[in-house]
């Protein structure tokens, strides 16, 4: 049997004409949800949750104008990874991927390509057949050039020489239509796109924009300072995470100073399988239920199975102001118990 199809859901917000796409690999059952929309968090969540979804990243393809971005408040409810380019200069990326990097889904490879122009830090993606161009390339469009940095030079060779060099059946899907329009091709928007198809040439290009003349996003004063933090408030010495695996904690384990803990966050069936002796249990979701226990130590360590979970409630916490949490995030129990180190049923 071959590879499953990839699943593409395009929701809609109605207010800023925003496109937010969910990408699900149904074997595995994993997802990515690209430029959500803080006001549909909501709406998202519920066909994330009913889909059975387990939701590996959020992505943002810049840091946008006219909205702001569910996608802090998505990674502290799941702990899905923040995925942006690497150029997007916000301090608080899981994941800054340069041009070129990938990152899987399931069966799928998501590969990034650096396309600045509307803003000196857009990334489009790239899905098996399918383009998330953001605002760089719209439908019969792209997008403006005369804030965040953005260059119409810049723009036309991201345009020209990183997205028209891709398969003229490539699918493109925009972060906004104003008309109605839900997708396009690379061979339509190559000839039909009025403002770079046919035979114009960069100057051309450059000149077009530098005219536009287009009043700024209703929202950019509240948007681009929220999206810069992703859509919640962000202080990134507070989000800050150690390079800090099982193995270290092991050698912190043997000799554990006094006042301190080794939380499991893991559900209470994992941990009855097997934990860290002497860690406690405090599953994923109930940490705030146990805030003050766990501002009364001098130092908390946090481990899961994978990290994903430990990040999310450390992320939590953080928030309301528990800044002494050493979250064990690219390792879990799976690595203690591989290492030979003792466990506790």
């Amino acid at each position: 049997m071959g590879v499953p199809q990839l699943t593409i859901k395009q929701l809609f917000d109605r207010e800023s004409c925003t496109y937010t796409y969910l990408l699900l690999d149904g074997e595995t059952g994993e997802g990515a949800i690209i430029d959500p929309v803080l006001e549909l968090y909501e709406r998202d969540m519920q066909i994330i949750n009913e889909l059975g979804i387990e939701l590996l990243y959020t992505i943002e393809t810049h840091a946008h104008a006219d909205h702001i971005t569910a996608s802090g408040k998505i990674r502290q409810s799941v702990g899905a990874k923040l995925v942006f380019g690497e150029n997007s200069g916000i301090p608080a990326i899981d994941l800054p991927l340069a041009d070129g990097a990938c990152i899987q889904l399931g069966h799928y490879s998501i590969r990034a390509i650096s396309t600045p122009g509307h803003t000196n830090g857009c990334t489009s993606f790239f899905c098996d057949g399918n383009l998330f161009s953001g605002d760089t390339l719209l439908i019969r469009g792209c997008g403006r050039t005369d804030f965040q940095f953005g260059d119409p030079g810049e723009l036309y060779d991201s345009i020209t020489t990183k997205l028209f060099v891709l398969s003229d059946d490539t699918i493109v899907f925009p972060a906004h239509d104003y008309n109605g329009r839900t997708s396009s091709t690379i061979g339509e928007e190559k000839m039909w796109n009025p403002r770079l198809g046919g035979n114009r040439s960069r100057q051309e290009f450059i000149d077009l924009m530098n005219n536009l003349n287009l009043d700024m996003p209703k929202r950019i004063n509240e948007a681009v300072p929220a999206n810069m933090e992703v859509g919640i408030r962000f202080d990134p010495n507070r989000y800050l995470l150690r390079d800090f695996d099982m193995n270290d904690l092991y050698q912190v384990w043997q000799e554990l100073p006094d006042n301190t803990l080794v939380w499991d966050n893991r559900t209470p069936e994992e941990y009855a399988r097997g934990h860290v002796p002497g860690s406690r249990n405090i599953p994923m979701g109930t940490e705030n239920e146990h805030v003050e226990t766990l501002a009364g130590y001098d130092q908390v360590y946090l481990y899961c199975r994978s990290g994903r979970r430990a990040q999310t409630s450390m992320t939590n916490l953080n928030l309301q102001g528990l800044n002494h949490i050493v979250c064990i995030s690219h390792s879990g129990m799976p690595d203690w118990e591989k290492a030979g180190y003792p466990v506790e049923v």
